[in-house]
């Protein structure tokens, strides 16, 4: 798989974070309450991020819709620091019917990772480059944080 590796100072993000009963509920959140216009009016975009914590026993999925953010606590959103990190980054492009962001996911954690000398050290990030359900493409890049097994 091609990837690349980024070193990342420490960052924070500023959204709505939830434990959902299936992936992409956090989505159908921010889409519905108002919180995807609210955070464009403090930030000067959309939510372009997907921060994946895990899933929960039961298959809930504790997700967060995010943008980068440096500054300060904003009521009615959540806030997550990320510590400075190595950085795995792939890239899922093609048709949002055929998949392909899940299929580069299942591909990543059943064939890249428990074969490489990297582990998981915290939240995954989706960033969100294009998904256009419209013309049925997207464009995705796949962050994960890692550190040496």
């Amino acid at each position: 798989m091609n990837y690349t590796i980024v070193e990342k100072e420490s960052f924070g993000v500023l959204g709505i974070r939830r434990i959902v009963p299936y992936g992409g509920g956090t989505w159908a959140i921010v889409k519905t309450d108002g919180s995807n216009e609210r955070i464009k009016a403090l930030s000067g975009r959309f939510f372009d991020l997907g921060l994946c914590f895990g899933f929960q026993p039961d298959g809930s999925d504790d997700y967060m819709c995010a943008v980068e953010w440096d500054g300060g606590d904003v009521e009615g959103f959540d806030r997550f620091t990320y510590p400075a990190a190595t950085w795995l980054i792939f890239e899922a492009k093609g048709k949002i019917s055929d998949n392909v962001l899940n299929e580069t996911w299942s591909h990543i954690n059943e064939e890249f990772l428990p074969g490489s000398k990297y582990e998981k050290c915290t939240a995954t990030i989706e960033r969100y480059v294009v998904w256009n359900e419209a013309e049925d493409l997207c464009t995705v890049e796949i962050w994960i944080p890692v550190e040496i097994k």
